[in-house]
């Protein structure tokens, strides 16, 4: 009933189509009324006023319209920094559309096809759609992520891997575009130009098992299997920053971690451990208490992209015999790892942001943590919507619903302090001061 008031009362202010649109903000005041405002830690009732895009401390001297909020429970929008959305201008659109519905405003897209974002260029970053930052991928010769951007490039069936492995072996068909191969200092030197005319936000370096990168260098038959060189990644940070660009790392192990902090990273794009194999020391996915305090004295900020670990020991129904069935226990190494780096990450006070990979969205992964008991119920609300906001957009006024800050804002059915999955109930959108559509 709370959803459906809202909603006719938008209907009785606003004449709002039926798809993803907005009621313009520029020039216009708001008045927001009622609701339930999260105050970091609780929620109370406040009335809110808005001026052009920007929360406003005190009604203005004229309110051009008014909201009635009802009992909605009003949170700043979420975000997800680890998708690999919105770089095809085909799916753009829809992408952006469902991002939206689920409250997600803002998202760093961390590696697709650089052709593909600048042609979905017109369809991302304004008020009426989700605001993005653009990665560019470095990577060692055939290491991750080639495999996927040449299966895709080539447009070979993911069923007949084995019948094109050797065209796959050769191809470079996306080298420039979803990925740049460096294998020493000369390939950085002459491929730096073409990255930067790609126009990225920021840049993504690989790397995978880094204290075996020689020993994986010496295989010629795969592909995907390791990343960058450890020693060039001081390089490559180095030359990016001078560039005004931050840096993640894509890592799988602790080492992984341990070469990227030493090479100045601002992002650590996964938690160590997703599935770690029968008889592995933990040790070589945890996070120490000292790995968590270099980060907090470096400033760098970890995305937890932690859900994929339930979704690799999930059931597999392609497979057949035991290989189909689910593997509950290595879930169980997963989340015991995920809970000691976690615990040791909050004890220094690192920046813990949530992010999707592939498949879902932040929201899952943040239920995940929330489940798994790794953060309580306020902190994953301030998660979702203050810590990865500024880790998706350091340098703008988003995350907080207080004056001064750009105007965006969601509206839950229900509180998610008292139910978590009240997170997936958006009924109420305003992002940069316009109203969106409740029914996209």
């Amino acid at each position: 009933m709370r959803r459906h008031h809202v909603a006719l009362t938008l209907l009785l202010v606003f004449s709002v189509p039926s798809s993803i649109g907005a009621q313009s903000a520029h020039g216009r005041s708001y008045e927001l009324r009622g609701g339930w405002w999260f105050t970091g830690t609780g929620f109370q009732r406040r009335q809110v006023y808005v001026v052009d895009d920007t929360f406003a401390a005190r009604r203005p001297a004229v309110v051009d319209s008014v909201v009635d909020l009802g009992d909605q429970y009003l949170v700043p929008p979420f975000a997800d920094a680890h998708t690999h959305l919105l770089t095809d201008p085909s799916s753009a659109d829809s992408e952006s559309a469902r991002l939206l519905r689920d409250g997600i405003f803002y998202v760093l897209s961390l590696t697709g096809s650089a052709a593909g974002r600048l042609a979905a260029a017109s369809r991302v970053n304004r008020p009426t759609s989700v605001d993005v930052g653009y990665a560019d991928a470095l990577t060692s010769t055939r290491g991750h992520p080639t495999l996927s951007a040449e299966v895709t490039a080539n447009h070979i069936p993911w069923d007949s891997l084995q019948q094109y492995w050797p065209t796959l072996l050769r191809s470079t068909k996306a080298e420039g575009d979803v990925y740049f191969t460096i294998d020493s200092a000369a390939d950085l030197e002459r491929k730096w130009p073409r990255l930067r005319a790609n126009r990225p936000d920021l840049v993504k370096i690989y790397l995978l098992d880094s204290e075996r990168f020689a020993e994986l260098s010496r295989d010629t038959t795969s592909i995907g299997a390791r990343g960058l060189d450890p020693a060039l990644v001081p390089a490559i940070v180095a030359r990016a920053h001078r560039a005004g660009l931050r840096v993640a790392a894509h890592v799988e192990t602790a080492a992984d971690v341990r070469i990227a902090l030493a090479g100045r990273v601002d992002i650590i794009a996964h938690l160590p451990g997703l599935a770690p194999r029968a008889g592995e020391n933990p040790a070589r996915y945890v996070l120490t208490d000292a790995d968590a305090k270099q980060m907090r004295r470096q400033n760098a900020v970890l995305v937890t992209t932690a859900w994929l670990a339930a979704r690799l020991a999930a059931p597999k129904p392609w497979l057949s015999g035991a290989a189909a069935a689910a593997d509950t226990a290595q879930l169980r190494r997963a989340q015991e790892i995920q809970r000691a780096s976690l615990g040791a990450l909050r004890r220094a006070g690192v920046t813990i942001a949530v992010g999707s990979d592939l498949f879902e969205n932040s929201v899952t992964d943040a239920l995940y943590l929330y489940r798994i008991g790794a953060l309580d119920a306020a902190t994953v609300v301030r998660t979702l919507g203050t810590a990865t906001a500024r880790v998706v957009f350091p340098n703008r006024r988003i995350g907080r619903l207080t004056p001064g800050y750009e105007a965006s804002v969601i509206g839950l059915a229900c509180n998610p302090l008292a139910r978590m999955e009240c997170l997936r109930d958006v009924s109420f959108r305003m992002k940069q001061g316009a109203l969106l559509s409740s029914s996209p």
